[in-house]
């Protein structure tokens, strides 16, 4: 089953540059095959399946290649395409926030006291979120997220989520 590892903080600024060419053949080095990366914000696409457990072992590799951190979210063909079939996902301002980690009955009720936007946290592992004001003008953003929940994620938007998966296909 086709897999996406959704790396976090790459290219978004001056540094934490990372080459989708050298991400690539890295990917290829350690085996996975069809490689693909889709848009700067590392998004890499494997024809096999990857598990949250290989997650370590990638991100090993990139620290070693890169010379800095880079959490990964691990998603399978099949994740996304539940994730894009529930109610929220049709409407307009909808991200997905992919955390490394699934979280606590306790901290999703957290959330629920402090996020007045409509959102939906999904398999304890991604928080889907219709913001009611755009992504640079709300606070529920990512790193909002990381800091409320103390788990590494990254977001990424409705479109660029259905066109990974359609790559995914």
């Amino acid at each position: 089953m086709p897999s996406v590892v959704l790396l976090r903080g790459i290219n978004l600024g001056a540094k934490n540059k990372v080459d989708m060419k050298s991400l690539k053949a890295l990917f290829m080095e350690m085996g996975y095959e069809n490689v693909q990366t889709y848009i700067q914000t590392g998004n890499v696409l494997v024809e096999q399946s990857v598990i949250d457990a290989d997650a370590p072992s990638i991100e090993a590799a990139l620290r070693e290649s890169y010379g800095f951190e880079i959490p990964v979210a691990v998603r399978s063909k099949e994740e996304l395409a539940e994730i894009v079939q529930l109610p929220i996902f049709s409407k307009e301002q909808v991200y997905v926030m992919f955390l490394v980690q699934e979280i606590s009955e306790e901290q999703q009720e957290m959330l629920s006291s402090l996020i007045d936007d409509e959102f939906v946290v999904w398999n304890k592992q991604n928080v889907i979120i219709n913001l009611s004001k755009n992504y640079h003008q709300t606070k529920f953003t990512n790193a909002f997220f990381e800091r409320k929940l103390g788990i590494p994620s990254t977001a990424r938007n409705k479109n660029t989520v259905i066109k990974i998966l359609g790559k995914l296909s």
